[in-house]
């Protein structure tokens, strides 16, 4: 027996996934939406401010100024960025099941939310491999403390690999608004 508003497979064409025919808000009770609202709200609202304190540290404290903490200024840039834009755009997104904003701005989302959640993901490594490098050759670690060009280039060189890897893809696909949903590559 087949359930009209279970998941039903998609047209061929497109992805060969399965996707709920029912949008969230039909799914959820008036109060579970507005928890769940408060909840995402909360959390853009925290990574915000958390991500702005380090920063914030950064600027303002000249000797937090050394080589591992460029890393962790360069993760708060892309965590900040996540929750000023991605998480905002997306909360309205996850509560309806609809994406009410355009083509043009579902292009963009796409591409900040794949670039800073890479980014982010890139910066973590980056910060493993430097604490790597400052336990098993830290003569060699401590002697180059002062210089910033090395971190810079690193940092630069993990946003340009992260727009490389998914957002060529994403600006050059005609399919990221089908409808009313703004689809996701996975």
């Amino acid at each position: 027996m087949h359930n009209s508003t279970a998941e039903t497979p998609l047209t061929a064409g497109t992805w060969n996934e399965t996707r709920s025919t029912q949008s969230p808000s039909s799914e959820f009770s008036l109060g579970v939406l507005v928890l769940l609202a408060f909840l995402m709200v909360l959390l853009a609202l925290v990574t915000i401010l958390g991500n702005a304190l380090v920063i914030l540290a950064f600027i303002t404290d000249g000797s937090l100024r050394h080589r591992s903490n460029y890393y962790f200024l360069n993760l708060a840039i892309s965590d900040f960025a996540v929750g000023a834009f991605c998480i905002p755009l997306y909360i309205p997104y996850a509560l309806t099941g609809t994406w009410h904003l355009g083509r043009g701005l579902c292009k963009t989302w796409l591409v900040m939310d794949y670039l800073l959640c890479t980014a982010s993901v890139f910066n973590i490594v980056l910060i493993s491999y430097d604490r790597f490098l400052s336990v098993t050759k830290a003569v060699s670690y401590r002697a180059q403390q002062g210089t910033t060009s090395n971190p810079v280039i690193k940092m630069v060189a993990i946003w340009v690999f992260a727009f490389l890897l998914y957002c060529p893809a994403v600006l050059f696909w005609e399919g990221s608004l089908e409808g009313d949903t703004c689809l996701c590559m996975y």
